[in-house]
This record gives structure tokens, C-alpha cells and sequence, in this order.
């Protein structure tokens, strides 16, 4: 009877402690919340410093074991351009087990600590109405998050099968289908680190009464980064999509295969390097194989503080325009350019290599190069500079390296022919002729080599190497028509070397 009574005993009092805990962990819960609700706003703010979107934590109700909550995203000034109006909210409604051991962990036999886990919802409201319509009344998301003792979130995000028909005008019928998709993430407490990784199997837009349809296949994202020095997230993300296949009239078809995006983006105490990568594996297109072909960009040793005015001054052109309905390629491209000199202060760099097109006949290679001058304070001075004048200005090193076998450019030729309807015979022999004609109208410009065109371009400290030949930069654009005799007259002594270099392998 006594070990019962102490067992009893033991028992109500781990009860007690555990309400306790529960109770005093949802209430350290609701101050958390506050803050990561706080910082969600700044990073809002940061991206987004004109549109007004706003997240908020509502009706917060707090139980012993448990909580609700309304998490609701406002989009206070709306973006008239995509038909948002001002104030209108996303619900997410959400639930919170408190911990220390979380009831929801508790069934699934997890026994880890955590100071809570949260699973929310989309909550049906207007704004919602055609998406609920789409999902057949269902939240397109379901969101479970844990939260532990360090405040850090790790988050498994369901997006949840779709199969939606739409009737057009001209009452055929689009098909939208979604095979669902697996989203986890790990974020800090204070949002100053986040990586995520995102895999669904297929998303598919089809018209069947035309036999037309986009059908994108094993689709993978992943990524993981930091807050920077600049107020950046620097890091690597990763967009790979298994295949892209794009069928149109006459069941004419086009296929990506391996279709990859990475960047990375990494800084040290001054500067941000930023590197882009695509590539794709296969291109096929009305049952031609096209070939594969890569293309990395690298943009280092930026001005850290310049790019963050760029970038913000960019989102405030943007923003202003969304707000106003006047959002538009010309809008953004003038967004991008009237800020642009702020990317070329401090000499930054610039490559593009490789960019290379194999096919079943060869691969060609492009290789670029180019180190910048820090900028003219004054810059409406560029607007009245001679070309010459604006080389020696803006370019401290320059180099261009090109490499194409003749095989190679003939077939990609003669491909490009048929699919413009030429039947194959003609269109090799007109990619031929026009290969030989490209070779020998180039002769000033590139080499002919090995059945290999070729063109190897150097420019540093005010010397131009064309394929081996040596000249002034002046007398090079004195030959090219790009500038004039320094006395006015065609009598300028000639400033090539007498010396020819051999052409680089």
C-alpha cells in the first residue's frame, strides 16, 4: 500500500511539474513569438522597404499545455500590379504544444526537449477564396515547426497534391496538376542563418484538347546561408530541374535534361564575390539533339557598402512602381541602370568562364576576363568621353579567348537550318558554306587553325594583343576605325611592334 501510495505520489507530482513547465514555457512562448515576429518584419522591411507587408501575431490564446494563435501576413499598401488590394491578409491559423515535451512530439515517441512545436494552417477567408477553390477546400500548406531551447526553428513544410481543371473563354480546358512537394528548414532564433531544401516530383500545365502542355519534373532546391557583413545572405543555393518539357502544336515537343542554377555568394572584409552557374545537360527540340552547355558568371571583389546602396535603391524603384501599377520591363531595366555606377566603384572584376556549347561533332569554349578602374566621382563625365579615352578610364585588364571547331559550329549551323524546315543535306551544305565564309571574312579577327576558329584578345596597360600581334591601344583603334590620328591626318607613324608573339594554344 505504501509503494502504491509513493508511486501515486510520484507520479501527481511529475504531472505538477510537467504543468508547470508547460504552463511557463507558453508563456516564455509568447515572448518569443513577439520576437521572431519583430525580426521577420526587419528582413520584410529590408527586401521590401516601400510595400507595406507586415506579419503579425494575433489572438494569441495561451492554455497549460497548449496555445493558438493567428499568424497573419498584411500586405498593408497592396500591389495593384498583380491585383492585391491595400490591407488585405494571409491567415495562417496555428496551434503551439508547449514543452518541455511537446504532446505532439509525445506521439510520435520523440522524448527530446523542446520548448515547443507549432503546426499551422492556411485559414479559408476572400483573399484566399480562389486558392481553397484550387486546393478543393483543403490549405495548400500544412506547417509543423519545432522550436528549441536556443530559440532556433526546424520546420517541415507539406504543399499538398493538386489536380484543378479551369474552363477558358473559348471553353476549352487547362489542367493544373501538382504532385505536392517536401519543403525542411532550419533557421536561427534571430533569422541571421537559414538553409532549406525543397523536392517535389512533378508540376504540370496542360491544355488535352490541344495536346499542349509544360511538365517540369523531379524538381530540387536546396540552399544554406548567413547574414553577411553588408546585411546580405552570403552562401550557396542550388535550383536543379530534373527535366523541362514544353509540348506545342502539332505535337511538336522541347525537352531540358539536368537544367541547373547554383550561386555562390561569399564576402570578406571589404568585398562581396558573387559566382552564377547554369548548365544543362541535354536540349532536344523537335526530336534534335542539341547539345549541352555551361555558363558560370563571376562577379568579385565588389564594393560591399556600394552593392547594399544598389540594392536598395533598386528595391525603392521597384517597390514605388508595383505600388502604382506601373511595374514593367522598362521600369526595372531603368531601375538597374540608373544605379548601376554604383557596382563599379572600387575596381571590381568580371568573368564568364567557362561558356562552353558541346555538341556531337565538338565543344566550343568562350573565355572573358575583365578588371575594372574605380569609377569617376563625377560621373556625367563618361557622357562626353571618346572611346579611347573611356578604355584607358574604366579598363585596367581585359581579356577575350574563343575556341569553336569548325565541325561543331557546321553542325549547330545546319541544326538551326532544320529547324526552320530545311531537310538535312541542304542544310550542311549551306552550314559549310557559311562556316568557310565566316573563316575567311574573319581573317582580321580570328585564326583558322586545326580545323579550329580561334580568337585570343589581351588589353592591359595601354598594350592590345590581338592573336599574337602587339599594338598601342591607340593604333588598334586607329585600325578599327574606332578613333583618330593624333594629328588629325592619315600620317600617324605606326605603332604596331615589329615583333609577333605566337598564338596562345
Amino acid at each position: 500500500m505504501k509503494k502504491s501510495l509513493v508511486a501515486v505520489s510520484v507520479v501527481v507530482a511529475l504531472g505538477v511539474v510537467w504543468s508547470g513547465a508547460s504552463w511557463l514555457t507558453g508563456k516564455k512562448i509568447e515572448d518569443n513569438l513577439n520576437e521572431y515576429v519583430k525580426n521577420a518584419n526587419s528582413e520584410l522591411k529590408n527586401a521590401f522597404p516601400d510595400s507595406g507587408i507586415e506579419l503579425q501575431a494575433k489572438d494569441f490564446k495561451r492554455g497549460i499545455f497548449s496555445s493558438d494563435v493567428n499568424l497573419v501576413l498584411n500586405i498593408k499598401k497592396g500591389v495593384k500590379n498583380v491585383g492585391i488590394e491595400p490591407n488585405e491578409e494571409v491567415i495562417f491559423k496555428s496551434n503551439i504544444d508547449h514543452g518541455p515535451f511537446p504532446l505532439e512530439n509525445l506521439k510520435k515517441f520523440n522524448l527530446m526537449p523542446k520548448m515547443a512545436t507549432l503546426h499551422a494552417e492556411l485559414e479559408k477567408n476572400k483573399e484566399l477564396e480562389k486558392l481553397f477553390d484550387i486546393t478543393d477546400g483543403k490549405s495548400l500548406l500544412n506547417l509543423n515547426t519545432s522550436v528549441g531551447y536556443t530559440g532556433n526553428l526546424s520546420t517541415d513544410i507539406e504543399l499538398i497534391p493538386i489536380n484543378h481543371e479551369e474552363a477558358q473563354k473559348d471553353g476549352e480546358k487547362n489542367v493544373f496538376s501538382f504532385s505536392g512537394a517536401k519543403i525542411v528548414a532550419e533557421t536561427s532564433r534571430d533569422l541571421s542563418s537559414f538553409s532549406f531544401k525543397i523536392k517535389s516530383d512533378e508540376l504540370s500545365i496542360t491544355t488535352p484538347a490541344k495536346n499542349e502542355a509544360i511538365i517540369l519534373k523531379d524538381i530540387n532546391f536546396t540552399g544554406d546561408n548567413k547574414k553577411g557583413n553588408f546585411d546580405f545572405y552570403i552562401g550557396n543555393q542550388n535550383y536543379n530541374i530534373g527535366e523541362i518539357t514544353v509540348r506545342g502544336k502539332n505535337n511538336e515537343e522541347s525537352s531540358l535534361k539536368g537544367f541547373n542554377i547554383a550561386s555562390d555568394l561569399s564576402e570578406d572584409k571589404n568585398n562581396l564575390n558573387i559566382k552564377l552557374a547554369y548548365s544543362v545537360d541535354g536540349m532536344i527540340v523537335k526530336n534534335i539533339n542539341l547539345g549541352s552547355g555551361k555558363f558560370t558568371l563571376k562577379m568579385e571583389k565588389l564594393d560591399g557598402p556600394s552593392v547594399r546602396k544598389f540594392t536598395q535603391a533598386y528595391n525603392d524603384d521597384v517597390a514605388e512602381a508595383l505600388s502604382s501599377n506601373e511595374l514593367s520591363s522598362d521600369v526595372t531595366t531603368y531601375a538597374i541602370l540608373n544605379n548601376a555606377h554604383l557596382l563599379f566603384n572600387k575596381s571590381p572584376q568580371l568573368s564568364i568562364s567557362p561558356f562552353s556549347w558541346k555538341n556531337s561533332k565538338g565543344e566550343s569554349m568562350v573565355d572573358f576576363k575583365l578588371a575594372l578602374q574605380n569609377i569617376p566621382e563625377n560621373k556625367d563625365t563618361l557622357n562626353t568621353m571618346p572611346p579611347e579615352e573611356m578604355i584607358r578610364t574604366l579598363v585596367q585588364d581585359l581579356s577575350l579567348r574563343i575556341n569553336i571547331p569548325k565541325a561543331m559550329l557546321i553542325e549547330s549551323i545546319a541544326q538551326a537550318d532544320e529547324l526552320d524546315g530545311k531537310d538535312k543535306a541542304t542544310a550542311e551544305a549551306q552550314a559549310t558554306l557559311s562556316v568557310q565564309m565566316i573563316a575567311k571574312g574573319g581573317e582580321k579577327f580570328i585564326t583558322d587553325k586545326d580545323d579550329v576558329l580561334g580568337l585570343n584578345f589581351n588589353y592591359s596597360n595601354d598594350k592590345v594583343e590581338l592573336n599574337g600581334k602587339e599594338s598601342s591601344l591607340h593604333q588598334f583603334l586607329l585600325d578599327n576605325g574606332l578613333a583618330d590620328s593624333y594629328d588629325g591626318t592619315d600620317g600617324e607613324q605606326n605603332q604596331h611592334d615589329e615583333t609577333e608573339k605566337p598564338v596562345a594554344e
